[in-house]
């Protein structure tokens, strides 16, 4: 199935533009062509039923704003990435409230808008796939960027998510390997922690803070240095 783009703007022109960039983006990295559909107004889109993996959304718009149509459309799909396109500065602490992806200022830069389209891939194809889990009462279907840290639990393993912790049959040596994801880091022989949610580290302990909770784990001195360019990295990344 192609990825699906949503394009919400009341400028025709800006927005027309906006969408031959994005397929000259898919272009240039040799993959298919997404399922594009564009919108004059938040209420069109919002009307139309239409959930997408990524919307482009003016702020300043007739009716609906760009703001509240991204609230509405974060609700269909938690995972779907919004990109703020506008020539207003004046909204951005409004739009990350809602943890908007990315904030494009107008007239948009087609260099910056590549590098955000390959981030939002690279975060749709790792962060957003889900994997199942054999526990002793079934199975559990978790999304990996829902994953805050697992911990070895005896010869099993605990994972703790944003909303429910359960326990796999198999151990900690197995989830090392089995989760070849670059935000996941091995801070001990037995942990395993999302670097999305890393909020404090230092030379012993590691933070990791969710809505629900907070938590902190060891780290192995010898794991440190290599942990803290990792992490630097992942902040880098998403720059």
């Amino acid at each position: 199935m192609n990825l699906r783009i949503l394009f919400c703007d009341d400028d025709n022109e800006i927005m027309t533009s906006l969408h031959k960039m994005v397929l000259e983006y898919f272009s240039s990295v040799n993959q298919p062509e997404p399922e594009c559909e564009l919108f004059n107004s938040g209420e069109e889109l919002l009307a139309s039923g239409a959930v997408g993996d990524i919307a482009f959304l003016d702020v300043e718009m007739d009716g609906l704003s760009g703001i509240h149509t991204g609230e509405r459309l974060k609700k269909l799909n938690p995972r779907i990435k919004i990109i703020i396109v506008t020539s207003f500065s004046d909204y951005l602490d409004e739009a990350m409230k809602f943890h908007v992806f990315r904030y494009l200022s107008k007239p948009v830069d087609k260099n910056r808008l590549f590098r955000n389209l390959k981030e939002a891939l690279y975060q749709i194809n790792t962060y957003s796939k889900s994997m199942v889990v054999e526990t002793d009462c079934g199975y559990e279907t978790v999304y990996a960027e829902d994953i805050v840290y697992i911990e070895s639990c005896g010869r099993k393993a605990m994972f703790h998510t944003v909303d429910k912790n359960f326990v796999s049959i198999k151990g900690i040596d197995y989830w090392t390997k089995a989760i070849d994801i670059p935000c996941f880091y091995s801070t001990n022989r037995g942990c395993i922690v999302n670097m999305k949610y890393v909020s404090f580290f230092n030379e012993n302990t590691v933070t990791v803070t969710c809505e629900c909770f907070s938590a902190n784990v060891y780290i192995a001195r010898r794991r440190f240095k290599s942990f803290r360019d990792a992490y630097l990295f992942y902040v880098r990344s998403k720059e």
